[in-house]
């Protein structure tokens, strides 16, 4: 029961939810997150904040693992050894499909290559998507070198 206690005192709950649904809620021991003024790290315990997250990648460690969610941005605030993130796009790192990545960005590429012949609103969400794949094929090329032997 008292490693139990100590266990808790040293996590804290992570939840990160998106337009797509909940991509994670456990208890944690670490988080690092890209925010405009560069990365921070929470631990445990931390002290309250409300600030922007930017594009990148959170780093999510729990028992000695790590675990790689990429992000577009969003919110993130932390209060009472809580935090959520709000994300305006956010997919785990085992769940990024390189192929289907790959073919979103060469599409969105092509559209983008129409402005002027697309409305403005197809122009914007082209742009959204080439967003998107470009961070997910950034993020899965970053994990593919960390675990390569």
């Amino acid at each position: 029961m008292a490693d139990q206690n100590k266990k808790q005192e040293n996590e804290f709950l992570l939840e990160i939810l998106s337009p797509e649904g909940q991509i994670f809620n456990d208890a944690i021991d670490e988080v690092i997150l890209p925010t405009l003024q560069g990365e921070i790290a929470i631990l445990p315990h931390h002290a309250p904040i409300f600030t922007k997250l930017s594009e990148g990648e959170i780093v999510i460690k729990k028992e000695g693992k790590e675990h790689y969610i990429a992000i577009t941005g969003g919110f993130l605030e932390v209060n009472n050894n809580k935090v959520h993130i709000l994300a305006d796009y956010a997919v785990r790192s085992e769940k990024i499909e390189i192929k289907r990545a790959e073919e979103a960005k060469k599409k969105a590429e092509e559209l983008m290559k129409q402005k002027g012949k697309i409305s403005e609103v197809d122009f914007a969400r082209a742009e959204k998507d080439l967003q998107k794949s470009i961070l997910e094929l950034k993020i899965s090329e970053k994990i593919r070198k960390r675990f390569r032997p």
